[in-house]
């Protein structure tokens, strides 16, 4: 009973003061100038609130070593492949504290594991950070919200696809270098992290992917469906993959608040075990759309 008086007064704070959204290691290159990618004509779909549509058809994956900032290739990068996928949605944003403790009112999920965050000792509770990304939550508590708000986490392939659009570039914008007013991360240029810890959902506009999905690079990781498979990519099917049988580990997407360069790019993979939990890894959701 506490818990249900706990967290339907959280929601009702945070709901009432958030603010609706405006929107691995190899030597640092400088800029590389290139024009972002002209967004692509869609077809005309009707989304669920809150998200993108990302239409059918194939895309190249993995590491193109011409349009991969200036790094090198990864391994578990390799090869660029073709995949071809179904329509599907996908949220425009991370999943936000306020959405979180929904949930938890619904008892359809757990607590974060931890309620502060890099540099704030009161950060899911505190209304001031409802429409932050909510962190220091397992694949498991990902998986369990998805579930519970109808849709699913996506697949590896599926957050690729709208992170990269529809032609090859390094990162979610393009082919320009990271900077401040693109993502929320480690600045190569500064020589120090943008933010320092994570920032409102949507804050970063201008790198948006040209699907229009935010923060597909920095603020926080992103937990997908896919168990980790270095060599997964050499013997992936080129319809709907949704990675390996098994593993110990579950990828992780798109870098955070305080990675570097090659963490951001469209291509880079991380893993982690899927009970581990931490202050710059959260979660978006996906969901099929069948037909379209």
């Amino acid at each position: 009973m506490k818990k249900i008086l706990f967290v339907t007064l959280l929601i009702i704070f945070l709901a009432g003061c958030g603010t609706t959204p405006t929107a691995v290691p190899t030597q640092a290159p400088g800029p590389i100038a290139t024009e972002t990618p002209a967004a692509p004509e869609l077809p005309e779909v009707e989304a669920p609130e809150g998200m993108v549509y990302i239409p059918a058809g194939e895309f190249q994956m993995g590491c193109d070593p011409e349009h991969n900032g200036g790094f090198s290739c990864i391994a578990d990068e390799l090869p660029l492949h073709t995949v071809k996928l179904d329509g599907y949605f996908i949220d425009q944003f991370e999943v936000t504290n306020v959405k979180y403790a929904e949930c938890i009112a619904a008892d359809g999920c757990e607590f974060p594991s931890r309620t502060n965050s890099e540099t704030r000792e009161s950060y899911f509770e505190n209304p001031e950070f409802a429409n932050y990304p909510v962190i220091f939550v397992t694949w498991k508590d990902a998986n369990d919200f998805c579930t519970w708000a109808g849709k699913r986490l996506p697949t590896e392939a599926e957050w690729e696809k709208a992170a990269r659009g529809s032609k090859p570039i390094a990162y979610s914008w393009g082919d320009e270098s990271p900077t401040c007013d693109l993502v929320n991360s480690y600045n190569n240029q500064g020589n120090a992290n943008c933010a320092g810890d994570t920032q409102a959902v949507g804050s970063y506009a201008a790198g948006n992917s040209e699907y229009g999905v935010a923060d597909m690079a920095g603020n926080v990781w992103e937990w997908v469906s896919d168990w980790y498979s270095e060599d997964y990519y050499a013997m992936s099917p080129v319809n709907n993959p949704t990675g390996p049988e098994g593993s110990t580990n579950k990828v992780l997407r798109g870098g955070g608040w305080g990675s570097k360069g090659p963490q951001l790019l469209t291509a880079s993979r991380a893993f982690d075990p899927d009970f581990n939990s931490s202050n710059d890894a959260g979660f978006r959701c996906a969901l099929s759309a069948e037909g379209k």
